[in-house]
């Protein structure tokens, strides 16, 4: 066993050793990039010095970056609300498939059953039993993929429109609003046996939206808004021939030309006007998840083995 004093010499000199390969390989930390504003912060920073976003690994800013490396920053709820609606097509196929509903054909349509479990639209159960996220959930449901696709292409025409004049959050709310409102008038016109979904409640409310703002204007947008009255009433149309729910495409129509005339698409300047705009996408982001929420609660136990 050595002595006292070798041994500390032994740990100086190791400790001495671990400083000097510590110093070698080592790499100093390097400034990194605000997730928020892009402007380089100190590499022991936890804030950033220009805009005050915290630079923590888990901080909202983060996942705001993530979101919006696969989400395009420009209408990106009109994408979000895409990929909800392809989201549930698929969760209603596979559901279809498993129970033996269907042939595995995805182009089918798909099981009416499935569709009411997952919340379609049905008069009687909303008024009844108060079942109302059953006005909610029928904008995220489709019948199959054709109906899916044809909803999903003037989603991805008129969206982007909307999106960019209101803003996203403005643009959830009249996308929510309107759909709900749509399928209200459902509701009241097949008000016991009928079953709907589709989004095409909404997208009527959205051409009405552009409508009732574009009727505010003079010059050009009126004849913009004469090739939009066009385009609802051909989709109207078409919607006779294929015994679409023609109830949930005026309501939401109508609708969306009120609310196009009522909600402002002035960008919000005062600290109220921020909360109002705020609160309109928040809310209908909520709105949506408890719907959700209650599809889940009030589905079927799954039968004893």
């Amino acid at each position: 066993m050595l002595p006292p004093h070798w041994r500390w010499k032994l740990n100086r000199y190791r400790e001495r050793l671990r400083g000097v390969l510590q110093q070698t390989f080592r790499q100093e930390p390097k400034p990194r990039v605000c997730f928020n504003c892009g402007r380089l912060v100190g590499a022991l920073e936890k804030v950033c010095s220009s805009c005050g976003t915290s630079q923590s690994a888990v901080s909202f800013s983060v996942f705001k970056r993530l979101s919006l490396s696969v989400i395009p920053d420009q209408n990106p709820v009109t994408y979000v609300l895409l990929f909800a609606n392809l989201l549930f097509l698929i969760v209603a196929w596979l559901i279809t498939v498993q129970g033996g509903g269907g042939t595995g054909g995805l182009f089918n349509q798909l099981d009416n059953r499935v569709l009411f479990l997952l919340g379609a639209k049905h008069g009687g159960r909303i008024f009844y039993l108060h079942e109302y996220w059953r006005l909610v959930m029928p904008i995220f449901l489709h019948g199959g993929v054709i109906h899916f696709g044809f909803n999903s292409f003037v989603l991805w025409q008129v969206g982007p429109q909307v999106e960019e004049l209101f803003g996203s959050a403005r643009f959830l709310f009249l996308y929510l609003a309107t759909g709900v409102l749509g399928f209200v008038a459902s509701a009241l016109w097949y008000p016991l046996v009928v079953i709907s979904v589709g989004s095409s409640g909404s997208i009527f409310g959205l051409i009405g939206v552009l409508i009732g703002y574009i009727t505010q204007r003079s010059g050009f947008a009126s004849e913009y808004r004469t090739s939009l009255v066009r385009w609802a009433i051909y989709i109207f149309i078409i919607g006779l021939f294929l015994g679409a729910d023609n109830a949930a495409h005026l309501g939401g129509l109508v609708s969306g030309l009120v609310l196009g005339r009522l909600v402002s698409a002035r960008r919000p300047v005062t600290a109220a006007a921020r909360f109002r705009v705020g609160l309109m996408g928040w809310g209908s982001a909520l709105v949506i998840l408890w719907s959700v929420v209650m599809v889940l609660l009030n589905l079927p136990a799954a039968p004893a083995s």
